[in-house]
């Protein structure tokens, strides 16, 4: 499945990486339910970190190649012009994993999606039982900048940690707007689902994702050993690592403010 497309195709054409996000949640989703059965929401994030690292860590080698590359010719840019393409790759196969597991939990029968999805439902019972009984702004917050660390260290040591831990995300935010959209009206209920969630949620994804990069973009600068753009490459980093944590701050906001008194 990591075959199918190639750098430059997704480069060239990053909404096949959306297609490709739901083919391999869904594929990932049924072979964790055949050979997983007593944890298929986890062993489905596995898998899709399984078969994705080698693209995207190839993605992070090229992207690395050619930031250093631009660097050295002096071509002023900033890091959302130099990475743009990148944004949008992991963008567009994280929102297909999105919608094509948020369509097979309103779909399908309560029975089935309750074993499908049972590690990504309790995790949602214990966020929300949590902010229930004390939520505060800096209890959120503290808890996605975690999180956001633990993606930066995670790309960092190793280029699968970022797919796995932006994997379980998506498969989570599938799940609370599967269960929303349901308890609603089914799929009419979607629209109800993404104003409930995505008023917060878009500010923490992206601010996942540019940890992701950000950590990745630096271990593939290390593993080239020997480069004149080191500390630049640092200091870029490091703006882009304060721009998902100011993100994390406004979308911690809005969750402290959505959540009743």
């Amino acid at each position: 499945l990591e075959k199918i497309v190639s750098i430059r195709e997704a480069v060239r054409h990053p909404l096949w990486m959306f297609v490709i996000g739901a083919v391999v949640s869904v594929i990932s989703l049924f072979i964790a339910f055949l050979i997983f059965p007593d944890s298929v929401g986890l062993f489905t994030t596995v898998l899709v970190t399984f078969v994705m690292t080698p693209f995207m860590v190839n993605l992070l080698t090229y992207e690395a190649f050619v930031t250093e590359l631009e660097i050295k010719k002096k071509i002023r840019q900033s890091f959302f012009q130099r990475h743009w393409d990148m944004l949008l790759i992991y963008t567009a196969f994280f929102s297909g994993m999105i919608v094509a597991l948020s369509l097979v939990f309103i779909f399908l029968p309560d029975q089935t999606v309750t074993k499908l999805f049972e590690d990504q439902i309790n995790e949602i019972k214990l966020i929300r039982g949590s902010f229930l009984v004390s939520s505060t702004f800096l209890k959120i917050a503290i808890n996605n900048v975690g999180v956001l660390i633990l993606s930066v260290l995670f790309a960092f040591i190793f280029g699968s940690g970022a797919i796995f831990i932006l994997s379980w995300n998506a498969s989570v935010l599938s799940a609370a707007i599967g269960l929303t959209a349901k308890s609603v009206s089914g799929l009419q209920g979607i629209p109800v689902a993404l104003l409930t969630y995505m008023q917060h949620g878009v500010f923490e994804i992206v601010a996942y994702f540019l940890g992701g990069i950000s950590g990745g973009i630096l271990s593939a600068l290390v593993m080239k050993r020997k480069t004149e753009l080191f500390g630049v490459m640092i200091v870029d980093s490091m703006k882009v690592l304060a721009a998902a944590i100011s993100l994390l701050l406004v979308g911690a906001v809005i969750e402290t403010l959505m959540i009743p008194a």
